[in-house]
């Protein structure tokens, strides 16, 4: 791959890990847990993203074999599960004031936003020069500034105090339907589900 590709290729697996940091940095307030906040989302996304690509390229088709049948219903449980909460705080009307964003939500989110990288590292593995660390590791610094970025962005948000209820059902309601892209695109159909 090209640095071109690798770069494009990084941008569009940071798209979900993007749209989760909006969504967390619309909770925050107060420049010092923002920043902090905004850096531990920002990493846990690059980080996963960085190592995902590598995990599938050192376990190529062994590891994919495994997880190919259940990874979607995985990243679709974390994305539901962290709607639901959203949905709970929402409707619970607990105050938007400096919220700390757990290990959990961010291991859950980390892992559900970086399935995909892992496939990109296995398809590394297949071409004759795949660079695997050097792509791993732009493609974790592309997501890591894209959350930050995209969670400041969030951040903004909070301004608009009046739209909190609303910002955070939307909010639960993208991460669901991530969750239910996710599973369309591994050929589930929601209707054969009921």
């Amino acid at each position: 791959m090209t640095t071109l590709e690798i770069l494009l290729t990084a941008v569009a697996l940071s798209i979900d890990a993007s749209v989760c940091s909006v969504i967390y940095g619309k909770k925050q307030s107060g420049s010092e847990s923002r920043f902090r906040h905004a850096i531990a989302m920002a990493f846990t996304f690059g980080f996963f993203q960085f190592l995902m690509p590598l995990i599938g390229f050192i376990g190529g088709e062994s590891i994919i074999g495994l997880i190919d049948e259940y990874d979607h219903w995985l990243a679709f449980i974390l994305l539901t599960g962290v709607s639901i909460n959203m949905l709970k705080e929402a409707f619970e009307g607990e105050t938007q004031e400096a919220k700390h964003i757990n290990f959990m939500i961010l291991l859950s989110l980390g892992i559900a936003t970086s399935i995909d990288a892992l496939a990109v590292g296995f398809s590394l593995g297949l071409t004759t020069n795949p660079r695997i660390l050097y792509a791993s590791l732009i493609i974790g610094i592309v997501c890591f500034m894209i959350s930050f970025g995209s969670f400041m962005a969030g951040q903004q948000l909070s301004r608009f105090r009046r739209l909190d209820r609303i910002l955070n059902v939307l909010g639960a309601i993208t991460l669901f339907l991530i969750g239910t892209k996710i599973l369309y695109e591994h050929g589930v159909r929601l209707t054969s589900l009921f």
